[in-house]
């Protein structure tokens, strides 16, 4: 091993031969905040013992709060009795987790697809898709967010794992949903359903539409919830195409937005349900689930990677689970959110640029307008100011605008308390934000 030291001068690690140790690739982008050593519930904590509060429940994953006892117990356990079997050798862990998954999904004859990521997920959605339908193109909407993965089949060889690949790019058609910011013409929900027909049109061009891809909330583009009334038609004209419907819950699902699954507002179920981020609160795991009949339309062995049905992972996913049940965090989640629109919309009355306040479940968000106009300056300055209060807040949206408040559904008073009281002076100071990013 080279012995490394730190360079005075620039904080960069430097070996002892002189040349510069290694730093983390710019591409995976800035880290928010110190380097933090501990956590437990919505805390971070650095190593002199600090703490920060985590707005950002680690990009939306620890919905139960970091470290959580339960999980981290059944994590424990599994490490002491067997850590990895690979994807093609099953284990009880991985059983256990399906048959809890499968217990409370929407489906009468449920089958999991477990995988290590949410993209990963997506992509074997789409592979379903494909194979169940025989249909080729795709339908996704507008400020839609899937996951950064691709390509990496495209390089393999054995051409049989290739044909229920994703879509080429003039396969995917995007149609814009109605913005839930703005107020709704009276012909909006009739020139939707027209909109959304002509996308659908022109999937059906290419090949035939195998799925529309939909998040209930698009949360990474600045928590845009879509109307069940929009649900339902999008559902509607889908299944009319003899597409399938694919519900992106990884954000959403189980708990975070208020209710276990979105299906539970649905006329028509969705054909497949992705779930991640919450379903390992920390864990790298995901899923697709589905009615069997349409999971098993891909043949045996076409999706499969190492980490997939981890034992680990699924033993603290299996614990996840039962904790979303045990303790309602779906209406714990839904409590929250209405606190949280509540405690907003009384700070936006003193501060008239935070525009269409919005919650759903443990998920909030404002965006910065002055003047008429989106303010991604105003933005930065609300989330550099809560830096400053050792609260980590996200921001983002289409326009660059948007402040994003995702806490750990499970808060008790005193810590909600914090959150309103550190975002109220976030709010204060970033009023006296002169334009130019100075306060």
């Amino acid at each position: 091993m080279t012995d490394l030291a730190s360079d005075a001068a620039t904080g960069s690690p430097q070996r002892a031969d002189g040349r510069p140790g290694a730093v983390e690739a710019r591409s995976t982008g800035s880290t928010l905040g110190p380097d933090f050593s501990t956590g437990s519930g919505p805390w971070l904590r650095t190593e002199d013992g600090t703490a920060w509060f985590d707005g950002t429940s680690g990009s939306g994953a620890a919905t139960l709060g970091h470290q959580h006892p339960d999980v981290t117990a059944a994590a424990i356990a599994q490490l002491n009795r067997l850590t990895h079997t690979g994807c093609k050798v099953g284990s009880d862990a991985r059983t256990r987790l399906v048959e809890r998954i499968g217990a409370l999904s929407p489906y009468r004859e449920p089958a999991v697809l477990p995988t290590a990521t949410g993209a990963e997920a997506v992509e074997s959605a789409l592979k379903i898709a494909r194979a169940a339908t025989g249909h080729q193109a795709v339908v996704t909407f507008r400020h839609g967010y899937h996951g950064k993965t691709a390509g990496a089949l495209a390089l393999t060889w054995r051409s049989e794992f290739k044909t229920y690949s994703a879509p080429q790019p003039d396969h995917v058609v995007t149609a814009a949903l109605p913005d839930p910011r703005t107020g709704e013409p009276a012909d909006g929900p009739a020139r939707f359903a027209a909109d959304l027909a002509a996308a659908l049109d022109a999937a059906d061009a290419h090949g035939g539409t195998a799925a529309v891809v939909l998040e209930p909330v698009q949360v990474t583009e600045g928590l845009l919830p879509v109307a069940a009334g929009i649900l339902d038609e999008i559902a509607r004209q889908t299944h009319a195409r003899g597409a399938l419907l694919v519900l992106d819950e990884i954000y959403t699902g189980l708990g975070r937005a208020g209710r276990l699954f979105t299906a539970e507002l649905m006329t028509e179920r969705p054909d497949l349900t992705l779930l991640g981020k919450t379903l390992g609160n920390g864990f790298p795991i995901a899923a697709v689930v589905g009615e069997r009949a349409v999971l098993d339309a891909l043949p045996p062995s076409v999706q499969t990677s190492t980490f997939s049905g981890h034992p680990l992972s699924c033993a603290a996913a299996a614990a996840v689970v039962d904790v979303v049940v045990r303790q309602d965090v779906a209406g714990r989640a839904q409590a929250l959110g209405e606190r949280l629109r509540a405690d907003l919309a009384a700070l936006a009355a003193d501060h008239p640029w935070m525009s269409a306040v919005r919650a759903v479940g443990a998920l909030a968000a404002f965006d910065c307008v002055r003047d008429g106009r989106f303010d991604p300056a105003l933005a930065k300055a609300v989330t550099g100011a809560a830096l400053r209060e050792r609260l980590l807040l996200f921001g983002g949206g289409p326009e660059g605008a948007t402040v994003k408040i995702v806490p750990p559904a499970l808060l008790d008073e005193a810590e909600h308390r914090w959150l309103t009281e550190r975002i109220g002076t976030a709010v204060a100071q970033a009023g006296r934000h002169d334009g130019g990013g100075r306060i």
